[in-house]
């Protein structure tokens, strides 16, 4: 199950990533032009990222766990940004769910795989 869930959020970042390219590659604009394909191309490599690192758990899980931190360092971040009252609304449900995937990401990963999760942060796995 906790592979799945993996395989799943890791494909749809394919389609977000399109998603935020073909405005810009249709209409582009100089001041968002290069962050805006630089990010896309970051949820490319994250997805594909993810769904190598499912293939063999217990040498890879650190990828999944640290990517869990990148979505709860997301979390926090539109969470600050709501409180200041400057999030955009669409990004609040992403957040949470953002929130519960990096929960599964890294609970799970420990639990798999049988490694206490500050050693998956550290990048130690099975051998």
């Amino acid at each position: 199950m906790f592979k799945k869930f993996v395989q799943i959020t890791a494909i749809f970042n394919f389609p977000i990533a399109i998603g935020i390219m073909l405005p810009e590659l249709l209409s582009p604009k100089p001041s968002s032009f290069i962050v805006t394909l630089v990010l896309a191309s970051f949820f490319i490599s994250i997805g594909a990222a993810l769904l190598w690192a499912v293939s063999d758990l217990p040498r890879r899980a650190p990828i999944i766990v640290w990517n869990g931190l990148v979505r709860l360092f997301g979390f926090f971040v539109v969470s600050y940004a709501a409180l200041l009252g400057i999030a955009p609304m669409a990004f609040i449900p992403i957040s949470l769910m953002d929130l519960l995937a990096a929960t599964i990401y890294i609970i799970g990963s420990s639990k798999i795989t049988g490694i206490p999760v500050m050693s998956l942060i550290l990048g130690k796995s099975a051998s």
